[in-house]
């Protein structure tokens, strides 16, 4: 039986998690689909920027100034990833149901900005992240990658899979904090912003009601 010792040791839960063959196949199954897409990325970035989309009306990001803060959002959500991967890492079920979560909702932001072309908002400012550009041919910068927001899935999922503690509540303080910056640089709608936590949460729910049940 899992005990609390057993998560607490690093190689020992290493050993406990990958003795069980329903965690040893979703665990290469979901590091050869991250890998996948990491292939894909390029040419449907390729794909979507050469689309027109329409642009909306958005009434929240006329309140807001527009300016330039891609720092600020580089920080916040890459010292989240790295401080949830260390975190994790400890914890390979955890590990497991951050990488399942990511996975599937990035396969549903690739559905889902295919069905809704969007132009960037009116005002748009160019986010420069050193690491998404490596997943684009000639480090692009990409813009209509807009329904629903993936910088938000990315934080929300670090916050998701976090138990109660200080960092749940500090990536959930981020959350709020990029969701502001990324509305402020013009790089998403509103409604972008708004719906990324519901479809986060569904992928989470799936991982851990659906395919972790199982191991």
């Amino acid at each position: 039986m899992e005990t609390l010792e057993t998560e607490n040791n690093f190689s020992a839960a290493w050993t406990f998690y990958w003795s069980k063959p329903g965690f040893r196949i979703q665990f290469i199954l979901f590091v050869l689909i991250l890998a996948s897409l990491a292939f894909v990325f390029p040419y449907f970035f390729d794909f979507i920027e050469a689309r027109t989309g329409k642009v909306l009306d958005d009434p929240i990001l006329d309140l807001l100034p527009a300016r330039d803060v891609s720092t600020l959002v580089f920080t916040f959500l890459y010292f989240a990833i790295v401080s949830w991967l260390f975190i994790a890492a400890r914890n390979p079920k955890v590990l497991l149901a951050g990488v399942q979560t990511y996975c599937l909702v990035t396969i549903f932001r690739i559905f889902t900005i295919t069905l809704f072309p969007l132009e960037p908002p009116a005002a748009y400012i160019p986010l420069r992240e050193p690491f998404v550009q490596l997943f684009t041919h000639q480090g692009r910068i990409i813009s209509r990658d807009l329904f629903f927001s993936g910088h938000m899935t990315t934080i929300l999922f670090c916050y998701y899979n976090t138990s109660r503690g200080v960092f749940k509540y500090l990536y959930l303080v981020f959350a709020i904090i990029i969701a502001v910056l990324l509305m402020v640089q013009r790089v998403h709608y509103s409604i972008d912003i708004v719906v990324a936590p519901l479809f986060t949460w569904l992928c989470f729910l799936l991982s851990k009601k659906v395919l972790l049940a199982k191991i």
